[in-house]
């Protein structure tokens, strides 16, 4: 899942307007020179413990599916320019271009944008003259699948009292 999210940023970010590879590391970002930059920068992930149960049916096969944590990825996406009007018109293409979840491994994660920073070229260790940092966050989960036993395996004893 963390793999497939922060590639979907990365992807996402090109299609806004981000001409160069965002970065995907604090230690690249901050040794930058450039002031048209883009990155995804990994922040938390959070576990809660879940014991939903859902049942599917695969090839035929009746099946089980425990969703055994809740998953919470947490992503701050960067985006700075030359000028205000060009971070504006690539963060509102951005923010406006997320799809609402994707699909992983047939198992859906909700997208969610928590809150977005704005950043003076002065308060910032970044080139750009002004950047804004958005948290993106991923909601999904850690699952186990199990088969239902078959009924030719299950052997009926008769007690007679």
């Amino acid at each position: 899942m963390f793999s497939e999210c922060k590639s979907y940023l990365v992807d996402h970010l090109k299609a806004a307007g981000i001409k160069t590879i965002p970065y995907t590391s604090m230690v690249a970002l901050s040794k930058s020179m450039e002031s048209h930059i883009g990155a995804v920068l990994f922040e938390k992930e959070t576990l809660l413990r879940n014991g939903s149960k859902t049942q599917y049916v695969e090839d035929g096969a009746r099946k089980k599916r425990r969703k055994v944590f809740d998953r919470k990825l947490s992503f701050t996406v960067i985006i700075g320019e030359y000028t205000e009007e060009a971070v504006e018109t690539i963060y509102e293409k951005f923010v406006s271009g997320l799809d609402t979840g994707l699909y992983v491994n047939g198992n859906y994660i909700s997208i969610e944008v928590e809150e977005a920073d704005w950043v003076d070229k002065d308060d910032s260790t970044l080139k750009s003259k002004l950047a804004v940092q958005v948290m993106v966050t991923f909601d999904g989960g850690i699952y186990r699948d199990t088969d239902f036993i078959k009924l030719k395996e299950l052997e009926v004893v008769s007690v007679e009292k």
